[in-house]
């Protein structure tokens, strides 16, 4: 570099000769090998693999370029695969801006790209110079309450607040609205219209002190007081706003059927693509105002202490000041963050099936003041068997061994020690509590017999209706794990010794746990854990022997920041930061720290109804403001 100075000082025309000569060697050795044609690869993106097909000329300029990110979430990473190949076909670039709630899809496109224009030769590394971003003025928009984040929680906050007679601005990162609330299946209520048609008499006071006691009053006493009466009002709220909802005669998950209210008081959606449509049409009939791809940045305060707006960044990356009255963050919690979550959650042992929320918002009101409050505490939800994502798994050779993972088999932690009465698999938080306690992750051990009788389809018992979707179809089961034996994600031993030997577990431990197992299935009692009769039918006794590996599942992080009643974010002695309100997976205190309650649609309603009581209170604020 030194010497490249001199020349430039000295003799400035051979510097240029220089530096011509040096770009055209590297030009010549970029594009020396390119075969002229069309090239197909893929890669795997969020849901599904993202497939590239681009055609490159001699000189290595990529003329076409299509992608087919088709099953993908269409309005994250179906938009992301179209906006991201048309920027690298434009910029004859692979250094292009991914977008913002579709990081995985960008990238697969990226790396697709890269793979099929190293099939023809080029180098990918050619393709690295980065277009220069134009200027962008600076926006500012004055409201009276600006929501972070357009899902369940901020649009329920946005119509609640808009219904008051407050000026509302929704943010959102995404290019669509909905996120996580659009791909729950429904909500909790109790005491509404739908309950009381099928003569239904779930009371407030019954889930309340359930609620209370299963976390043992680590919750939020007035906080979840409110949240659980203001439920059934709020499912008439919603169908007033073209939400529409249905009871279901039907449960998936067995364990719940001799305890109704767990399931009864599960309202689900007909159609959720279609109830966020009509919501921001009614949204934007009473003035509220939508603006997507826009990300906060981080909150304004005033000299009192009080938040007074937001700083965000919109999609052509610049910077939008929002001066409001109050703010609601709901921006969905930290869930695919994995560094929070594993740090939060104490354990790596996690998979995360969450919507793109890296956290963006609990960290703004932390830095507004508030306190952080039950950071341990995520929506985990079943297992998944490593190596076999459920998402993804419409092989036939991959999908069928959810059927293992989803039956009271034996169950061993990384130790080789039995841990839990299995047919918990029933109840998908349960189950999913259980996997958590050993670290969250934990061995199906099953011997060539089961599994043969698993290729036979004679079960003495369901397969478990939580978690993942269910298989359908035969195969062989043996041929299933075994291929997973060479994939590396199952192990494999001829005696229990050589299964400890390369699945980790400690032999003694594991021989010692299947013998009183086996006892257990003999005697048709298991002292151990109490699993009934009925579920103990499949012994360990004939090798080879497997161990299916299975980790605890997350679809969010379900806490962060303090709040009380009214949403309001507080500060470590409950006192309010005027001004700011926090609702859905940001907010601390419904749920109790770790474990997620096993009565379905909680998270859902508690969406929903902390945004709606969030945006009634800011309204209010903004009145007395």
């Amino acid at each position: 570099m030194e010497h490249q100075n001199v020349l430039q000082k000295r003799w400035p025309c051979v510097a240029g000769l220089w530096l011509g000569l040096s770009l055209l060697t590297f030009a010549s050795t970029a594009w020396a090998d390119i075969v002229p044609g069309e090239y197909s690869a893929s890669a795997q993106g969020k849901e599904s693999p993202v497939n590239v097909t681009l055609s490159v000329d001699k000189d290595g300029k990529i003329t076409q370029l299509t992608v087919d990110a088709s099953h993908e979430t269409p309005e994250l990473g179906g938009v992301a695969g179209k906006e991201v190949g048309k920027a690298i076909l434009e910029q004859q670039s692979l250094n292009v801006d991914g977008m913002t709630g579709a990081t995985e899809t960008s990238n697969a496109v990226k790396k697709a790209a890269a793979a099929a224009l190293t099939q023809a030769g080029a180098d990918p590394g050619a393709y690295s110079q980065a277009k220069a971003k134009a200027a962008v003025a600076d926006q500012s928009i004055t409201t009276d309450v600006v929501v972070v984040g357009g899902g369940a929680s901020g649009t329920a906050a946005a119509l609640a607040a808009a219904e008051s007679g407050a000026k509302v601005l929704v943010v959102e990162k995404a290019p669509a609205v909905g996120g996580a609330g659009k791909i729950a299946s429904g909500l909790f209520a109790v005491g509404s219209s739908l309950e009381r048609q099928k003569k239904l008499t779930f009371t407030t006071d019954e889930l309340f002190h359930r609620l209370v006691d299963y976390n043992h009053y680590l919750t939020n006493g007035p906080l979840t007081r409110a949240v659980v009466d203001k439920s059934a009002s709020t499912v008439d709220w919603l169908m007033k706003y073209g939400v529409d909802l249905y009871l279901s005669d039907e449960n998936t998950q067995q364990a719940h059927n001799a305890d109704p209210i767990k399931w009864r008081i599960y309202h689900h959606y007909k159609d959720s693509a279609a109830a966020f449509t009509n919501m921001y049409k009614h949204l934007e009939e009473m003035g509220g105002q939508l603006m997507t791809r826009t990300t906060g940045k981080a909150l304004l305060k005033d000299e009192q202490g009080r938040v007074v707006g937001l700083i965000a960044e919109t999609a052509d990356g610049g910077k939008l000041t929002v001066h409001a009255k109050a703010v609601i963050v709901a921006t969905g919690g930290y869930g695919a963050n994995m560094k929070m979550l594993t740090s939060n959650m104490l354990t790596s042992n996690i998979s995360s099936l969450a919507w793109a929320n890296q956290g963006e918002g609990v960290k703004m009101a932390w830095e507004a003041g508030a306190a952080k409050w039950e950071t341990q505490s995520a929506l985990l939800h079943a297992t998944k068997l490593v190596g076999v994502d459920p998402t993804k798994a419409t092989g036939f050779n991959d999908s069928l061994l959810i059927r293992v993972l989803k039956t009271p088999l034996l169950w061993l932690d990384r130790s080789g020690e039995r841990f839990v009465d299995e047919s918990l698999v029933y109840d998908t938080a349960l189950w999913a509590n259980s996997a958590y306690s050993v670290g969250g992750n934990y061995f199906i051990v099953v011997d060539t017999p089961t599994l043969q009788a698993f290729s036979k389809g004679k079960l003495p018992f369901e397969v478990s209706g939580a978690g993942a979707p269910n298989p359908t179809g035969n195969g062989d089961f043996v041929a299933l794990v075994e291929q997973g034996v060479k994939n590396g994600t199952i192990y494999k031993g001829a005696t229990l010794d050589e299964l400890a030997a390369s699945s980790g577990m400690q032999a003694s431990r594991l021989k010692a746990s299947v013998e009183r197992y086996n006892a257990a299935i003999k005697a048709k009692k298991d002292n151990e854990f109490g699993k009934k009769p009925s579920f103990l039918a499949f012994n360990v006794a004939s090798g080879p022997y497997y161990a299916l590996a299975s980790e605890v599942v997350s679809l969010s992080s379900t806490g962060g920041v303090r709040v009380n009643e009214q949403l309001e974010a507080t500060d470590q002695n409950m006192q309010p930061i005027p001004g700011l309100y926090v609702v859905g997976n940001n907010a601390g205190g419904f749920f109790g720290s770790p474990a997620y309650p096993p009565y379905q649609g909680l998270a859902l309603g508690f969406a929903y109804n902390s945004g709606r009581i969030a945006g009634e209170h800011a309204a209010q604020f903004v009145k007395q403001r």
